[in-house]
C-alpha cells in the first residue's frame, strides 16, 4: 500500500505541475474518525504561485488528502469521510477525487456543505464525465469545478460511494447498497489563504522608535521574530518586500543563519532593506514587511518607527 500511495504521490506532482499547482503539498492522509459532519477532518491549506493576469503572481491555496471509504481488504462498510476547510468570499474553488486505479477503486460522490450547525448541502456531484477525461482519473471518479464561495467561513467537503446520498447536514437519504469501499486522493484548489500575522522589530537593538532618514543611502535592518506559530526560518527570502506600504521591493539581504534577537529561545531571521527603495516620508509612523513561508503561506509584520524631520535630512 505504501507503494502505491508514493506511486499516486508522484503522479499527482505531475498532474498539479501541469496545471500549475505545484506549491501544493504533499497529501496528508485521512484520519478518522472523520464523521458525523460536525467530526470533520480539518485541512490546513498550502500555497501554490500560478500566473494570473498580466503575467501577475498570486497565491493560491490548496490539500491533498489520501482517503478511505470503508476499509481495502475484507467485507465492505458503510462510511463517509468529511474535511473541513476555512475559504474566503468569492474564492473559486475546485474540489477533485483522483482515483487512479488505487487499492480498490471506489465510485466516489462529492458534496460541499456550508457551515455549521446546518451545513446546507450546497454543491453534489457523482461523476465527472469530463471530456476529455481528466489525467490520473477513471470515469466514475467525482469533481466540483469553479464553485465560487458564497461568503467568508468553514466549509465541509463530503466523500461517500455511489449510491449513498447525503443531504443538508450530512445525513444519509438512503443507506441501500451503499456498502462500497476503496481509496481515492482529494484535491482542493483555489482557496485563498488567510494572511498570517507576524512580530518585526525595526533596527533591533534600539530602545526607542527605530529613527529612519529617508534620504540615507544606508540599510534597514529589520528582525522577523519567531513565534509558537511563526518561523522566521522558513521565509521565501526572495518573497520579502519592506516599506511604507508592505509593497516596496527594498530587500538587500537576509542573514544566512538565525539569531535571537529577542531572547525568547526562538532564532529570528534578520534581514537589510535599502532606505530609499522603502519609500518613507514624513508621517509615517510604521514599517510594514510582507512575505510568504517555503510553503506559499502570506504573512505580515509591522513596526513602529519614527521618520527624521524634514530639516534634519541632510
Amino acid at each position: 500500500m505504501d507503494k502505491q500511495r508514493s506511486f499516486r504521490h508522484a503522479l499527482l506532482a505531475v498532474i498539479l505541475g501541469a496545471f500549475g499547482m505545484s506549491g501544493i503539498a504533499l497529501a496528508v492522509d485521512e484520519i478518522e474518525p472523520n464523521h458525523p459532519i460536525r467530526s470533520a477532518q480539518p485541512l490546513s491549506l498550502a500555497g501554490g504561485v500560478v500566473a494570473g493576469n498580466a503575467g501577475t503572481a498570486v497565491t493560491a491555496g490548496g490539500a491533498m488528502v489520501n482517503g478511505i471509504i470503508g476499509n481495502l481488504t475484507g467485507s465492505e462498510i458503510l462510511d463517509v469521510d468529511f474535511y473541513s476547510f476555512q475559504g474566503q468570499a468569492l474564492d473559486v474553488v475546485t474540489i477533485d477525487i483522483r482515483g487512479m486505479g488505487g487499492v480498490r477503486d471506489v465510485d466516489t460522490i462529492l458534496y460541499v456543505f456550508g457551515p455549521g450547525p446546518t451545513y446546507q448541502k450546497l454543491r453534489e456531484n457523482d461523476d465527472c464525465n469530463r471530456d476529455p477525461p481528466d489525467p490520473g482519473s477513471h470515469p466514475f471518479d467525482s469533481c466540483i469545478i469553479n464553485f465560487s464561495l458564497p461568503a467568508t467561513g468553514t466549509y465541509t467537503v463530503g466523500v461517500s460511494s455511489y449510491p449513498l446520498f447525503l443531504g443538508n447536514g450530512g445525513i444519509y437519504t438512503s443507506t441501500m447498497g451503499a456498502n462500497a469501499n476503496g481509496d481515492y486522493t482529494l484535491v482542493i484548489s483555489g482557496v485563498t489563504l488567510p494572511v498570517q500575522q507576524i512580530n518585526i522589530d525595526i533596527k533591533p537593538g534600539n530602545s526607542a522608535l527605530a529613527p529612519v532618514n529617508p534620504k540615507s543611502r544606508g540599510n534597514i535592518p529589520v528582525a522577523l521574530l519567531s513565534s509558537s506559530e511563526f518561523n522566521a526560518l522558513d521565509v521565501n527570502v526572495a518573497s520579502l518586500t519592506f516599506g511604507a506600504t508592505g509593497n516596496e521591493p527594498s530587500l538587500s539581504r537576509c542573514g544566512k543563519n538565525g539569531e535571537d534577537v529577542n531572547g525568547d529561545g526562538r532564532l529570528d531571521l534578520v534581514c537589510h532593506f535599502e532606505n530609499q527603495l522603502a519609500k518613507f516620508t514624513p508621517g509615517d509612523l510604521e514599517g510594514i514587511v510582507k512575505g510568504t513561508t517555503a510553503d506559499g503561506r502570506q504573512f505580515e509584520g509591522r513596526g513602529l518607527l519614527k521618520v527624521v524631520p524634514a530639516k534634519r535630512q541632510h
